[in-house]
């Protein structure tokens, strides 16, 4: 059965399928702008720091909010079955990991900010802090993807718990990748960093526009002489 509070789901839902593009976007636009940034060499998060590190923060605390009332409103709509219940928990947890990250300050990386020298670089509980929000944040979603991917499979969708699992299960090769390419050149291409930033954010909003379009077509079901056709989009409903 699916929430009756239709349109504040909606909403909620509505926050997971602006998160992603809104914060890919805003970090694109640091790392190609900001001075002695460089995307072979340094980690999105060491955007934080420096004068216009507030921007950064600024976009982390507001897709990790996003993220948050994203996971409520997925509960509403899972509500009962396998995955239900620790799916969009771990998703939230995936938001507020966000959340900590943008509350606290990258340590300075050599060349960045502009003028960190490599011998001038050292470690700050914030930046050790900051870290292991991030770290932990990418374990949440490989989680999520795979308790999400166990709803799917269990309600007979075979298809899309096949392709909600498919990121938790290419997160260990996306790492061996950046490892090895590290290991061989000293740093990885622009496209991998890309790649990295983009991908998780790819999946949470996908799940968020496959979520708004069930409840839309619940919606449209319930609606006078409209049953019938909506009813079948529900079923039919792809991500």
């Amino acid at each position: 059965m699916m929430p009756t509070r239709t349109l504040p789901t909606r909403a909620l839902l509505a926050c997971g399928i602006v998160a992603g593009p809104a914060y890919v976007t805003v970090a694109l636009a640091q790392a190609l702008t900001r001075d002695g940034f460089d995307l072979a060499r340094h980690r999105f998060t060491a955007l934080t720091a420096g004068d216009l590190g507030w921007i950064h923060k600024s976009d982390m605390l507001l897709v990790g909010l996003l993220t948050v009332l994203f996971a409520v409103g997925a509960a509403r709509v899972l509500q009962t079955g396998r995955g239900a219940v620790w799916g969009p928990r771990l998703l939230g947890l995936f938001g507020v990991a966000y959340v900590i990250g943008g509350a606290l300050t990258a340590d300075p990386v050599a060349g960045f900010p502009p003028g960190a020298a490599s011998e001038m670089v050292q470690t700050t509980w914030q930046g050790a802090a900051q870290n292991a929000s991030r770290g932990a944040s990418t374990l949440l979603l490989v989680a999520t993807s795979v308790v999400v991917a166990w709803h799917f499979a269990a309600i007979g969708r075979r298809g899309q718990a096949w392709f909600y699992g498919l990121y938790g299960a290419a997160v260990p090769f996306v790492f061996a990748a950046l490892i090895a390419v590290d290991s061989a050149v000293g740093n990885y291409p622009y496209a991998l960093a890309v790649v990295f930033l983009v991908t998780p954010w790819i999946w949470v909003t996908i799940l968020a526009a496959h979520l708004y379009r069930r409840v839309s077509a619940q919606q449209s079901a319930d609606a006078p002489g409209r049953g019938a056709v909506a009813a079948r989009s529900a079923r039919d409903v792809t991500p």
